[in-house]
């Protein structure tokens, strides 16, 4: 993920973490804090606010890394609390590409509904088939760092956050970033298959 791959990053979201911990708030607040500027930030986009907007969904982004981070410094984290994350994640993936559709996207070869509606299935389902094959006990990957992905929602979000300030200025160069997630996105979710399978068929063996 981004924010282990970049020092800088780790580091600020470590000091916010750490500033956070001190409130007297649960971890879980902030998990489900993110919902709210998520949702300023789709009615923003709606209503034209584009940059506005894409402020609001790196709150909401920011939001997401302290949480666990005040969870760690608290030594309160659990199972719940990363299935709430995981699950809110998803709502908040659901806003940012639902407000697409107030964007001026051009797309190639299919309707820009058709289009997000493969957005929104592959950016669910590589999380989705982890975090199943960790409930099955195909894989032991409660980290998820095992099945290696060429996608993490981090870089799903940064993506997903480029195209609406794309549109801003380009609807055709938009709609051929909305394909490239797509695509990043099918890839990813085949190689989380293919690597789930072959974890997997090595434990059993």
């Amino acid at each position: 993920m981004l924010k282990e791959k970049w020092s800088t990053w780790s580091l600020i979201t470590g000091q916010l973490g750490a500033a956070c911990s001190r409130l007297p708030l649960p971890p879980n607040f902030y998990t489900w804090l993110t919902l709210v500027p998520a949702a300023l930030g789709m009615l923003a986009i709606i209503r034209g606010a584009i940059w506005l907007g894409v402020i609001l969904f790196l709150i909401s982004g920011l939001l997401d890394l302290i949480d666990g981070e005040v969870a760690r410094r608290l030594n309160r984290t659990s199972a719940y609390g990363a299935f709430l994350d995981g699950s809110l994640d998803r709502f908040v993936d659901l806003m940012l590409i639902f407000s697409y559709f107030w964007l001026p996207i051009h797309t190639p070869w299919l309707s820009l509904g058709q289009w997000l509606c493969l957005a929104i299935f592959f950016a669910v389902m590589p999380s989705f088939e982890v975090a199943y094959a960790n409930h099955r006990k195909a894989v032991h990957d409660p980290d998820e760092k095992l099945i290696w992905r060429i996608l993490n929602r981090d870089e799903m979000f940064f993506m997903m956050l480029l195209i609406p300030i794309v549109a801003k200025y380009s609807s055709v160069w938009s709609g051929y970033l909305l394909l490239a997630f797509v695509l990043l996105s099918i890839i990813t979710t085949l190689q989380t298959l293919y690597l789930t399978w072959r974890i997997a068929g090595k434990s059993s063996s």
